[in-house]
C-alpha cells in the first residue's frame, strides 16, 4: 500500500489550473455551493459510488439519509426510492456524455469547472460548478477549490466534509476494475460494463476513463486524515469492496449509525 503521506502533485498543466482558478473566481456562481456549508453538521451522510455492489445494496433502507451521488448515478433511480442530496462529476468525458441528464435533474449537480468546455452552453447554464486545485491536498474550503484526484469519490468526500457530515459511510466504491491496457487513459469499451452497477453505464462502443487505483488510495488516505483531524469518521460499508483505507462496517452497522432500523 502506498503511504498516506505521499502526496502527488498534478502539475502537468499548471497554466490551465491558474486560468481555471481565475475564471472560476471571476464568473462562477458559487451561491449553491456556499449554501451547502455545514448543512448536515454532525449528521450521518452517505457517499455512494457506482460499483456493481450497488446491485446488492439496500439503498431503499437509507432513502432518508443525506447522500452524495456521483457521475451517472441517475441510472439507478428507476430501481430505488433513494436519491442523493447532491451529485458531483469530475471527469470531462462523463460531463459530456451525461450533460442532458445533469441539466434536467432537480437534484443539485456540481460539475468540475475544467469540464465546462465539454458541455453545451445551454447545459452549463443549468448546472453548478466546483473548481479543482493544482494539488491533491484535501480541501476544507470548497469555495477555494477541491483537491484534484484520479477518482470522483475524492471529490464526493470533500463535499461531504464541506457539508459537515459525521460520520460518512461509503457504499458502492468497489475499488476493483476489469480492463486491459494502461491506467488513467481513455479507452473504447466493448461488451457489457461489468465495472459499474449497470451494464450500459458505459455502453459498448463508447469511451471511458480507466482508473488509477494507486493514486486513488493516496487520495483516500488524505481524506481519512482530514476527517480524523477534525474528530470525524469515514466508514466503508461497500459490500465486497476491495478498498482497505477506511474502517470496514456491515450494512447493518451502517443502518445503526444512520438510525434507519
Amino acid at each position: 500500500m502506498i503511504p498516506f503521506n505521499k502526496q502527488l502533485i498534478f502539475a502537468t498543466r499548471p497554466l490551465r489550473y491558474a486560468f481555471d482558478s481565475f475564471t472560476y473566481k471571476l464568473s462562477a456562481d458559487t451561491s449553491v455551493l456556499q449554501d451547502l456549508k455545514d448543512r448536515n453538521r454532525g449528521k450521518p451522510m452517505l457517499v455512494v459510488g457506482n460499483g456493481p455492489s450497488l446491485n446488492q445494496t439496500p439503498l431503499d433502507d437509507f432513502a432518508h439519509v443525506p447522500s452524495v451521488g456521483m457521475n451517472k448515478i441517475d441510472m439507478l433511480y428507476p430501481r430505488t426510492t433513494w436519491r442523493p442530496e447532491v451529485v458531483v462529476c469530475l471527469n470531462n468525458l462523463v460531463a459530456k456524455q451525461n450533460q442532458d441528464v445533469f441539466a434536467a435533474s432537480n437534484i443539485p449537480t456540481f460539475v468540475a469547472w475544467k469540464a465546462r468546455w465539454y458541455m453545451r452552453a445551454e447545459s452549463r447554464r443549468k448546472l453548478n460548478f466546483f473548481n479543482t486545485t493544482l494539488s491533491n491536498a484535501f480541501a476544507t474550503d470548497a469555495l477555494s477549490g477541491f483537491g484534484s484526484s484520479a477518482t470522483v469519490t475524492y471529490i464526493a468526500l470533500q463535499m461531504a466534509y464541506w457539508m459537515g457530515a459525521d460520520p460518512v459511510i461509503i457504499f458502492g466504491v468497489d475499488h476493483s476494475f476489469k480492463y486491459t491496457g494502461p491506467e488513467a487513459t481513455y479507452q473504447k469499451r466493448e461488451g457489457p460494463d461489468t465495472n459499474h452497477f449497470d451494464p450500459n453505464y458505459f455502453k459498448s462502443g463508447t469511451y471511458w476513463g480507466t482508473p488509477d487505483l494507486d493514486q486513488s488510495e493516496i487520495d483516500y488516505g488524505l481524506a481519512r486524515q482530514a476527517f480524523e483531524a477534525d474528530g470525524r469518521k469515514v466508514y466503508d460499508a461497500t459490500i465486497g469492496g476491495k478498498l482497505g483505507i477506511f474502517e470496514k462496517i456491515s450494512v447493518a452497522q451502517a443502518a445503526d449509525l444512520c438510525g434507519t432500523r
